[in-house]
């Protein structure tokens, strides 16, 4: 269901993005000096129909992202109102939506205010899309509370019994599988390291199938050993950059938040002075 969640968004995302960036694209690509004589320039510049809508539309979609995760985060009447991480999702693809938005609203014109907003809210989505893949890769328990080591550990042994049960005479064959992961002390080491993982992990996983379809063993048993190894691989993974992404994300998240706070004071500033000199909503 978590799939179908994030690959709706990710589809509404692209469809949104794309169905805006084609209907303005032919002003878009022309130079500035030819844009004023152009047919859509009453339409697609900032001040235009269409480009004062879309900037609009971008500031209230990153307000509303960020004021619907705050609080839900803090609420504690809606800690029970879907995952954590479900709404993280929301709100990086509304605060990502937006800023795509806003950049429509400049069309692709980033000067003076303009460009000191655009590239503080660039770097807070750059930060938000890095907190996300950090956030999610904390393992955590049902209630949300991000796990020990301990705890993985204790999960890393019981599993480790059942799959060489399993396995039997076959389980000398699977231990290179589960060699454990190097413990990072830095926290850009792990962060690197990480993602390379990430990359590999399909590769990994079809070799992984093709020395347990080589075993003489039930699919049954084989299905089982699948998913005991794959579990074990990313407990291994969890266990090591527990530590190096739990102080990463605390990081972060006195990064995120206050560069945050100053990108909607430079976008409240730019709407104010927009409206001073008569740049409001265009029916």
């Amino acid at each position: 269901m978590r799939r179908i969640y994030h690959f709706g968004l990710v589809t509404v995302w692209l469809a949104i993005a794309a169905a805006l960036l084609l209907r303005g694209l032919d002003y878009y690509v022309l130079p500035l000096p030819e844009r004023p004589f152009a047919p859509g320039h009453g339409t697609y510049d900032p001040a235009g129909r269409m480009g004062n809508r879309l900037g609009i539309a971008g500031a209230a979609l990153m307000a509303v992202g960020v004021l619907l995760y705050s609080t839900r985060k803090r609420w504690p009447l809606l800690h029970g109102a879907g995952k954590l991480r479900d709404w993280l999702s929301l709100h990086i693809f509304m605060c990502t939506l937006g800023p795509f938005l806003i950049v429509l609203h400049a069309s692709f014109r980033v000067q003076g205010l303009v460009a000191i907003a655009f590239w503080s809210m660039m770097v807070v989505v750059a930060s938000g899309i890095i907190g996300r893949y950090v956030y999610v890769r904390i393992p955590r328990s049902l209630n949300g509370n991000a796990r020990t080591k301990e705890e993985l550990e204790s999960e890393q042994r019981a599993l480790l019994e059942v799959v060489r049960r399993h396995a039997g005479a076959h389980a000398t064959q699977l231990e290179r599988w589960l060699l454990p992961v190097p413990q990072y002390s830095g926290v850009v080491t792990a962060l690197g390291s990480a993602a390379l993982l990430d990359l590999g992990e399909r590769r990994v996983e079809r070799r992984l199938i093709r020395v347990l379809t080589a075993l003489p063993i039930d699919q049954a048993v084989r299905e089982q050993l699948l998913s005991g190894v794959q579990r074990l691989r990313r407990l291994n993974r969890e266990r090591a950059l527990l530590e190096p992404f739990q102080r990463l994300f605390g990081y972060w998240h006195a990064f995120h938040l206050p560069l945050a706070i100053v990108m909607l004071l430079v976008l409240a500033v730019h709407i104010g002075v927009a409206v001073a000199f008569g740049y409001a909503w265009t029916p």
